[in-house]
């Protein structure tokens, strides 16, 4: 159990800036050799591992362009970043854009990922008498506030009937709410993969409802407002984006492999990364009418338990330079 705990805590723990690579070489599709002075600042979260990916593809060789990865908590830390110019673009889950833009910060959405939603869930112990979300009612709940569990959370409750003030939220980040759910100091933890993952393998946690049932399992890519105002800056994420579908497509043919080796980075066994990538593997998407409407599902009920202010439009975050 420790050893499980202390994984969880590096796996979600805030890492310090890391120099990923500067080359000076091209290759097709790539930006210009100009940007050989420009340095990309990019942010990254361990459980979702775009830098790993990308070396493990090799799309992080000869970039024409210095780039520096941090790794960040969840998204909501992350969505600040960015907005303070401490970092270029990230990728984020379907929720902290959201209150972003309620927050008038400053960014946009560049680009969207999917992967299934099962590995979103509301998870309870293998011994539970909490079977569905309607047992929820009156119990503690652990989410981390402002992700896309939370958002999972809210908009199951309402499928059932339910209000986010029949239940106590418990918001903690994903190693402290694998931890109160294991000591039983909650009876339910809304989390996302590899943590899902990881409690299903090492613990026998079982899913009571996932984002399947109400919710998406978008991710995005977020920008800074001045990152997407400067043209070399553009270059390089519009390069950089190219080079990460190709990872993700790599990573789909030989999914044994990243799987693996994600096992080893995140330091999970090897069975909850490959249940993780066989689910969560995230691909780039458009950003579609459908797309657009299901983020503002999530940001209209955000605002209906006063989490936001009411007039939040999702569509104004993106940015359509990236979308051609």
């Amino acid at each position: 159990m420790k050893r499980t705990r202390y994984a969880l805590i590096a796996l979600a723990a805030c890492a310090s800036l890391a120099l990923s690579g500067c080359f000076s070489g091209s290759h097709e599709g790539s930006a210009p050799t100009s940007l050989g002075s420009l340095t990309l600042k990019v942010g990254d979260q361990k459980g979702v591992a775009v830098q790993q990916l990308m070396q493990a593809a090799g799309q992080l060789d000869n970039t024409p362009y210095r780039i520096e990865f941090a790794n960040f908590t969840s998204g909501p830390s992350l969505i600040e970043a960015v907005s303070a110019g401490g970092i270029d673009i990230g990728q984020v889950g379907n929720t902290p854009p959201i209150f972003g833009l309620a927050a008038n910060a400053n960014f946009k959405i560049v680009g969207a990922l999917s992967a299934t939603a099962i590995g979103d869930a509301i998870l309870v112990t293998k011994d539970s008498p909490v079977a569905s979300v309607a047992d929820l009612k009156g119990k503690r709940v652990a989410v981390a506030k402002g992700t896309s569990a939370h958002a999972n959370l809210l908009l199951n409750l309402r499928r059932t009937g339910l209000t986010i003030n029949d239940i106590t939220p418990i918001y903690l980040q994903p190693g402290d709410g694998y931890a109160a759910l294991t000591r039983d100091d909650v009876q339910a933890w809304v989390t996302w993969d590899p943590y899902t993952a990881i409690a299903e393998q090492n613990v026998g946690a079982k899913a009571i409802a996932t984002a399947e049932d109400a919710s998406n399992a978008f991710n995005f890519w977020v920008a800074s407002t001045e990152s997407v105002s400067d043209s070399r800056k553009v270059l390089a994420i519009k390069d950089f984006l190219r080079r990460f579908a190709v990872s993700t497509d790599w990573a789909q043919k030989n999914i044994d492999q990243w799987s693996t080796t994600y096992a080893k980075l995140a330091q999970i066994s090897p069975q909850a990364a490959r249940v993780t990538m066989s689910r969560s593997l995230r691909r780039p998407i458009a950003i579609t009418d459908e797309v657009i409407k299901s983020e503002q599902q999530i940001a209209e009920v955000f605002a209906s338990v006063g989490a936001i202010p009411d007039k939040v439009s999702f569509a104004d975050g993106v940015d359509q330079d990236f979308l051609q």
